[in-house]
């Protein structure tokens, strides 16, 4: 009879937000697979827990969870874990899980902490739907292509970042997110838990594991109230040569909290209409 695969949520800091029946389940399993056998070793001594543990990472996932889905299919069963919190979420462990449903091995969520519902939980922003975004990349075009895709992003996002890149990244975000508020969330539930509104980028310490919310997009303005007022503020801005079209259009934007592309529809309808009334009818 085949083994089961449990997806078990581990602390993300504090070690007493340990569910009862993820205790009991990482007793009974025949086997542990870890992401870091070092740091789940420190969590299973603290509870005396006692099993085998098998490291599955980023970089040996797909030859370990053949292994293991063999090895589940002949009768073990088998908890994964993360570093900390929920398995499979910007963690190794998917790939552990599709070999299992590919093999009929039964798989059981034992859930539990995570580190986005926690700052998510505490951000106070409208929480109807958000986008997990995992990690910016770290440099070059993908990295910009990555923060404009977030502020295209209508609502909540939410993703982590590395400590060492945590200020450069709250950086670019003042420059493309101005109105909206965004929460740096530090060693949520461990001792230095630290969270802020956005924050000066200067007072944040480079230290330990970051989650970061950005609030939804503020609602559009009733743009068709505000057609004629646009129309004429780009007209003003762009008479004599005083500023090119494209920097109204920013300027209109600002001031209308719209985004650029319903101010250029805006214009162009008022430019229609306009032409229309002084086309005679026939």
């Amino acid at each position: 009879m085949p083994g089961t695969l449990f997806v078990v949520a581990t602390p993300i800091g504090n070690l007493e937000d340990l569910t009862f029946r993820a205790l009991r389940t990482l007793r009974e399993v025949d086997l542990i697979a870890a992401e870091d056998t070092r740091r789940t070793s420190k969590l299973l001594a603290h509870y005396a827990v006692q099993k085998p543990l098998v490291s599955l990472r980023e970089h040996n996932e797909a030859r370990v969870s053949a292994d293991l889905a063999r090895r589940m299919a002949s009768g073990i069963s088998v908890a994964l874990v993360s570093d900390a919190g929920t398995p499979g979420i910007a963690d190794p462990g998917a790939r552990l899980v599709a070999d299992a449903r590919e093999r009929g091995i039964r798989v059981v969520p034992i859930p539990g902490p995570s580190a986005i519902a926690t700052a998510v939980s505490v951000s106070g922003f409208p929480t109807d739907t958000f986008t997990f975004h995992g990690f910016p990349p770290a440099r070059g075009q993908a990295r910009e292509d990555w923060f404009a895709d977030v502020a295209a992003e209508q609502s909540m996002v939410v993703f982590f970042e590395a400590p060492h890149r945590i200020r450069e990244t709250l950086e670019q975000l003042a420059h493309v997110l101005v109105l909206r508020p965004i929460l740096v969330v530090r060693e949520a539930t461990k001792v230095h838990e630290w969270m802020a509104i956005s924050p000066k980028a200067g007072v944040v310490v480079e230290r330990g594991e970051f989650v970061v919310v950005v609030a939804p997009a503020p609602a559009p303005a009733d743009t068709s109230a505000e057609l004629g007022v646009v129309a004429d503020i780009i007209e003003r801005m762009t008479k004599n040569g005083s500023f090119k079209e494209g920097e109204a259009i920013l300027a209109a934007s600002a001031l209308t909290n719209s985004k650029p592309a319903a101010i250029r529809k805006i214009l162009k309808k008022s430019r229609i209409l306009a032409k229309r009334a002084m086309t005679p009818s026939a």
